[in-house]
Formats: structure tokens, C-alpha cells, sequence
């Protein structure tokens, strides 16, 4: 018998976190709990500002989950049929630590993949701000690959600004849907003289067809317009890489289908999150042994984090502890 519990909490950020189009002074997280036996598994998913899933959507899904579970159904069926988003997110990722605690296997002989190494390169987010904010920002951080929020206003102005103040870090870029196709011509071989390295999701998603045959000097990488492995034939030729968030994939099932299919079709791989807890980031990490870069800063916004909580020491992210998951 598998016992499903689940919750949504509230995780508030040290301070206001701006990009384009949004400023979020909290996250929604959902939480999920499967006991069976002795062994207990837990996930989490983040519900995000850029989609629209809310908060009684996933308490939908997963009251349809704990009715379906009382009647007989089975658990790993009943997440498969949920939508890809953080409901799905949550009970994936809880599955797998369940497994992991069950068989005494870890993650990564779970998923039949080498182990990642003990320490991971991760990015620091420089929010949105004015190009002195926003230096000031880059300049503190100690993370050798800083990923800059921008919007369509002194795109130039804000990279240059950051790339003075922190002339030897590595930069890429987020628009987060805010750019056009125009501009995105206009800036790219100023951005790749600045040493941007690439460009996550300039053109709002259902725009994308807009880069087909677009000459740029930086590589374009996909994030809201890729969710999961299906999607990926129609970003061919579009885009040069893609970022895999797990509360887009549902779960670290799909983004391991989606980091594989990418790579089948020759494409990059970046590694993102919704921002969240260190249990959202503990099977992203699985992922990021996959990945070109890692965008797994997310609890460096937090006020407080889980326990035990993931750790960060000059740039890098220390593995998980099974306490935590897997």
C-alpha cells in the first residue's frame, strides 16, 4: 500500500526578483510524500509565474490522484497520466527517491547513467535591473557563469555594464520571451563581441518560426518553447540547444527523454529551474550531468531552504545527500 501525501507551501525570497514582464517576491511550491513500507520518497515542483498552472490546478490533480489511489489505482500509472507541470513534477521526482530508498540503488544506477560528479559549476541569476544594479550584482557574486536577465530595454548598455565590471566571467543570456526577431538581430554580433555565449528564448513561445534561417553569431537555446522529448523535432533548425526545467518535463522521467532526444538530434543542453528549494534542484543535478551548462541556483533566492539543504561554496554546487532525495 502506498501512502500519498501532498501540500503546497510557500517559500518567500530574500528579496524581489525582477525579469521581463514579472517581479516574484515568493514561490508556490508544491509537495509531495509517498511512504510504502518503511521507505519513504519526497519531491517538489514549483508552480511558475511564466505558464499558466495555478495553484488550485495542481490541487486538482493531485486530489484526483489521492481518489484514484484510494480506489485501487496504481501510483506510477496514475503520475504518468498527469500534464506535464509541477503536479507531475513532484510525484515523478518522489517516485524515484521511493525507488531509491526501496532498492538501495542510487539515482544514477536507477537511471542507467554514470554517476555526476560530487561538485557541480553552476550560474549565479543577476536579476533585472539598471546596468549599475546589475553590475553591482555581478561584481559580488562569486560564480564564474552568470546568467543576466534582460527585456527588451538597454540590452547593450546592461551586458556591457556587467561585462566591465566582471571582465573574466562567462555571460549568457535570458530574454524570457521579450525580444523580436529585429532586435535580436540588431544586438547579437554586439553580444557575441561582449563574449555571450548564448541566448536562452529571445521570441515568445508559438513565435519561433521567426528564426528559421536567421544568421546570429550566438547560439539560441529554447526554454519555454521546449517542454518535453516530443517537442524537440520541431525546434530543429530553430534553435542550437535547449533548457530543460524539470516543472516543464513533469519530472525527471520526461527530462531524461528530453535530454536524450536533444542530444540525438545534435542539439545543447542547458539545465534550469523555476527557482525552488534544494529539493528541486537535487534531481535537476541528475540532469545536469547531462547538460553544457547548470542553472541551479534557485535556493540562493530563498530566505530558507529544506533540510538537509543542498550546498554552494564559490560557484559550485555540492551534491545531495540521500536524506534529502535519492
Amino acid at each position: 500500500m502506498t501512502i500519498f501525501r501532498y501540500s503546497i507551501d510557500r517559500w518567500p525570497l530574500k528579496q524581489p526578483f525582477r525579469f521581463a514582464g514579472f517581479t516574484i517576491t515568493d514561490l508556490d511550491c508544491v509537495y509531495v510524500r509517498l511512504t510504502r513500507g518503511s521507505a519513504s520518497g519526497q519531491g517538489e515542483g514549483v508552480l511558475p509565474v511564466v505558464f499558466d498552472v495555478t495553484v488550485q490546478d495542481v490541487q486538482r490533480q493531485l486530489a484526483g490522484v489521492a481518489e484514484a489511489l484510494a480506489q485501487g489505482g496504481e501510483i506510477d500509472e496514475l503520475c504518468a497520466a498527469l500534464p506535464p507541470g509541477p503536479a507531475r513534477n513532484a510525484l515523478d521526482c518522489a517516485l524515484w527517491d521511493l525507488r531509491a530508498k526501496e532498492t538501495g540503488q542510487d539515482i544514477w544506477q536507477l537511471a542507467g547513467l554514470s554517476p555526476v560528479a560530487h561538485r557541480l559549476e553552476v550560474d549565479e541569476t543577476i536579476g533585472l535591473g539598471t546596468p549599475v544594479e546589475m553590475a553591482g550584482a555581478a561584481k559580488a557574486s562569486a560564480h564564474r557563469v552568470l546568467k543576466i536577465k534582460l527585456d527588451g530595454g538597454q540590452v547593450l548598455d546592461r551586458i556591457r555594464a556587467i561585462r566591465a565590471a566582471r571582465p573574466e566571467a562567462e555571460l549568457i543570456v535570458d530574454a524570457n520571451q521579450s525580444w523580436t526577431v529585429e532586435l535580436l538581430a540588431e544586438v547579437g554580433a554586439d553580444l557575441a563581441g561582449l563574449g555571450v555565449r548564448m541566448v536562452e528564448q529571445p521570441l515568445p513561445r508559438g513565435r519561433d518560426e521567426a528564426l528559421r534561417g536567421l544568421s546570429c553569431p550566438v547560439p539560441i537555446f529554447a526554454d519555454e518553447s521546449c517542454h518535453v522529448a516530443a517537442d524537440v523535432a520541431a525546434l530543429c533548425g530553430l534553435y542550437q540547444g535547449i533548457n530543460i526545467k524539470l516543472d516543464k518535463t513533469g519530472g525527471l522521467t520526461e527530462a531524461l527523454a528530453l535530454a536524450h532526444a536533444a542530444r540525438a538530434a545534435g542539439m545543447g543542453v542547458m539545465v534550469g529551474c523555476m527557482a525552488g528549494t534544494s529539493l528541486s534542484m537535487a534531481p535537476a543535478y541528475v540532469i545536469a550531468g547531462l547538460s553544457d551548462w547548470a542553472d541551479l541556483d534557485g535556493p540562493l533566492l530563498l530566505a530558507g531552504d529544506r533540510n538537509p539543504a543542498m550546498t554552494y561554496a564559490q560557484g559550485k554546487l555540492a551534491r545531495f545527500a540521500p536524506a534529502l532525495w535519492g
